[in-house]
């Protein structure tokens, strides 16, 4: 074997050893490959953890129901409202008495925007969930940045050969090093959008109006609710 197989073996195998597998937790830091005049063995040195920045990164999710006195001015408006945040909307179901949608917002906007959801009417139900994804994050970055440099030494060593077996065996691992790649930046930049644009689930639904037998009818199950139940 020659030498330029032997340093791709050795090379492949030091890089994904140092930089664990898809299957990698993400508890685990990532290593970092610094760069070195020649792709060989890292030495202890040249190995660092992948701090965890100091701000965590998570991405939000969040829905609001709201009673409203008509549900088409209220879609209307809260049309004109998301569009004000730099939002929109992302589906939308309207019911005869019920409007359901889903939009998305910029992060930075979500409390901002679900204030004035509510003022189109009387709020019923909110809640903000969050999940963090710091660590995930992190790995991602880093691994990234290793297959960066592990995909230019290769390069560099298929422009220094000229032996056919050597230059296949280096475009097939070049392939299968960017082949990963893409897939790592795909997942960035899917978690990026996370973070950026906040989901929220809206629910509207159409107050109730009562004739007059209907306010004395539910005046009266109030009444005996009470006679029962005091909270």
């Amino acid at each position: 074997m020659s030498k330029t197989i032997q340093l791709i073996t050795l090379s492949t195998l030091l890089m994904f050893t140092g930089c664990g597998s898809k299957n990698v937790s993400h508890n685990v830091a990532p290593t970092i490959y610094q760069n070195s005049a020649t792709y060989g063995s890292p030495s202890i040195d040249e190995v660092a953890s992948a701090p965890l920045p100091a701000k965590r990164i998570v991405t939000q999710r969040a829905n609001i129901s709201v009673d409203v006195e008509n549900i088409n001015q209220a879609k209307d408006a809260l049309l004109i409202l998301i569009e004000k945040h730099g939002g929109h909307i992302v589906t939308a179901n309207l019911y005869e008495k019920r409007y359901n949608a889903s939009a998305k917002v910029p992060s930075t906007k979500l409390m901002e925007t679900l204030n004035e959801i509510a003022t189109l009417g009387e709020k019923t139900a909110q809640s903000i969930s969050q999940n963090d994804v710091t660590t995930q994050f992190v790995d991602n970055e880093a691994r990234l940045k290793n297959l960066l440099l592990f995909r230019d030494k290769m390069k560099a060593l298929l422009n220094r050969t000229s032996n056919i077996e050597e230059i296949v065996k280096i475009e097939r691992e070049l392939r299968r090093v960017q082949t990963e790649i893409d897939s790592i930046e795909g997942r960035q930049k899917y978690l990026k959008d996370a973070i950026a644009l906040t989901p929220i689930g809206i629910n509207f639904k159409e107050k109730r109006v009562y004739g007059p037998l209907g306010y004395i009818a539910h005046g009266i199950w109030w009444v005996t609710k009470k006679l029962f139940i005091i909270k």
